[in-house]
C-alpha cells in the first residue's frame, strides 16, 4: 500500500508518521498501521464465498456459498485468538461478506472483543439499516469497489445491470452514518482513462479514500492478464496520481495504491525529477522502508473461507495452515513454516532486477505478480517501472493514441 496523499503532504504529517514506527500497530491511528514496525498482521478474512455479482477480476472466483464454510462458533474462536494476537486490523471480505448470514455476529463479537475492523465489499447490499448496524457494530471504514467512473463499464465488469447504482448509493447511505468509506478501482485496459473521471466522483461526495489496485493474476483475474495496462499506462496513471495527491494536499482525502510497492520507488524518483530536497527525499524513503514493501508473509495475512491461511489473499496456491487444525498465532507468530520465513527475508532472497535493485529494502515488487510469470515469489516483478541499472525510471514513451 503506498499512500501518495500521505507521503506527499506537509512535514508535520510526515513526521507523524515517522513517530508511529515507535508505537505498537494495535495503538496508532488506522491510517498509520503501515508505518509502525510491529510485525502483527492485517488479517484479511474471506468469511464466505458467496456473492451477489459476478467479477469478471475476482481473485475468490466467488460464486455461491461453500459447504464446508467456517461456522459461526469457529469464526469467534478465531476472532478471539486476533484478540489475543491484538492484530492491528480484521478486514471483512469474501465473497461478499454482507451476503453471509453471519456476518453481523463476527462483527459484533470482534467489537465485543476489541478487534478493530473494515468491509471490502461491493456496496450493493448496504441499504440505510445495514449502514446503520455498520455503525453499531463498530465498523471503522467501508471500501466499495467500482470498476469505472461510468455505470456501462463498472456494470459490464460486475456482470450484474444496476450493480453501479447500487453500490454508489451503498457509500452515500454509508456515509451518512459517519462512516469513513472509499472507492477502489482495479485498472484494466476498459477503465484506466476513467481514473481522473472517478477521482473527481469521490470529491464531489466527500468520499475518504481513493484507492487504485493494480491487477495481480489470482483466480478469475488470470483469466483476463491480457487486459492489464502496459508500463506506459501505468506510468501516465502514476503521474496524475501524484499530481493530484499534492494539488488536493489541503482536501481531506487519502490517495494510494496496492499490490504495487514499486509505485514507492516512482515517488522517489519523481522527487528527484522535480528537484525536491534531498532531506526531504530521505524522509520519504525512510518512510517506505518502514511499510517495508511488499507485505506478503509479514504485515499481511490471510485467511479464506475454509480457514486455510495464505501469506497474502493474492497467493491463495501458498497455503501455509489451518486455523482447524491449528491456530493463526501459533503458525504465524510461534512456529512459522519455511515459507513464512523465507517471505520475511526476502530482501536476501530476491532474483533478477529485484535482487540487485538499490530499493528492495522499500520496494521487494508485487511477489504474486512474480510467482505467475516465473514460478517463484522471489524472481523479478514484470511490472517495475524502474531500470535499476541505470538507477533511473525506464524511458516509456506514450504511444499516439493514448
Amino acid at each position: 500500500m503506498i499512500v501518495f496523499s500521505k507521503l506527499l503532504s506537509d512535514n508535520g504529517t510526515v513526521y507523524e508518521a515517522m513517530r508511529a514506527r515507535y508505537k505498537r500497530s494495535k495503538d496508532v491511528d488506522d491510517s498509520l498501521i503501515r508505518f509502525s514496525s510491529d510485525l502483527r498482521p492485517v488479517v484479511m478474512w474471506n468469511i464466505t464465498r458467496q456473492c451477489n455479482l459476478d467479477c469478471r477480476h475476482c481473485y475468490l472466483d466467488a460464486k455461491d456459498p461453500h459447504p464446508d464454510e467456517l461456522s459461526l462458533n469457529e469464526g469467534k474462536e478465531l476472532i478471539d485468538d486476533l484478540a489475543k494476537m491484538e492484530v492491528p486490523m480484521l478486514i471483512f471480505t469474501g465473497g461478499e461478506p454482507l451476503a453471509s448470514d453471519k456476518f453481523f455476529d463476527l462483527a459484533y463479537y470482534a467489537q465485543e472483543k476489541g478487534v478493530r475492523t473494515v468491509i471490502s465489499t461491493n456496496g450493493t447490499l448496504i441499504t440505510s439499516e445495514k449502514a446503520r448496524k455498520l455503525k453499531d457494530a463498530g465498523i471503522r471504514y467501508v471500501g466499495v469497489s467500482l470498476d469505472g467512473a461510468r455505470k456501462e463499464t463498472h456494470d459490464n465488469f460486475r456482470g450484474i445491470e444496476g450493480s453501479f447504482e447500487k453500490a454508489l448509493n451503498g457509500i452515500k447511505n454509508a456515509k451518512k452514518t459517519g462512516i469513513r468509506t472509499g472507492v477502489r478501482l482495479t485498472l484494466h485496459q476498459k477503465n484506466w482513462r476513467e481514473v481522473p473521471e472517478l477521482l473527481d466522483l469521490a470529491l464531489k461526495h466527500d468520499i475518504d479514500r481513493f484507492c487504485i489496485y493494480h491487477l495481480v493474476p489470482t483466480g478469475r483475474g488470470q483469466k483476463i492478464i491480457d487486459m492489464d495496462i502496459t508500463l506506459k499506462q501505468r506510468k501516465q496513471v502514476l503521474e496524475f496520481l501524484y499530481n493530484k495527491a499534492i494539488e488536493l494536499r489541503d482536501r481531506d482525502i487519502e490517495i494510494l495504491t496496492t499490490d504495487s510497492p514499486m509505485d514507492g520507488v516512482y515517488i522517489l524518483e519523481k522527487m528527484k525529477q522535480e528537484g525536491v530536497d534531498q532531506e526531504r527525499i530521505n524522509e520519504i524513503k525512510e518512510l517506505l522502508q518502514l511499510s517495508g514493501g511488499c507485505s506478503i508473509g509479514a504485515k499481511v495475512a490471510n485467511i479464506d473461507h475454509l480457514g486455510n491461511i495464505n501469506p497474502c489473499h493474492f497467493a491463495p496456491h501458498k497455503k501455509i495452515g489451518n486455523i482447524r487444525d491449528k491456530k493463526l498465532s501459533e503458525i504465524w507468530n510461534e512456529n512459522p513454516n519455511q515459507i513464512l520465513c523465507n517471505l520475511r527475508q526476502k530482501e536476501e532472497k530476491l532474483e533478477g532486477k529485484c535482487g540487485e535493485c538499490n530499493y528492495k529494502q522499500l520496494c521487494g515488487g508485487c511477489r504474486q505478480k512474480a510467482w505467475h510469470k516465473n514460478g517463484s515469489f522471489f524472481s523479478e516483478d514484470p511490472e517495475c517501472l524502474y531500470d535499476p541499472k541505470q538507477k533511473q525510471l525506464k524511458k516509456l514513451t506514450k504511444p499516439k493514441q493514448e
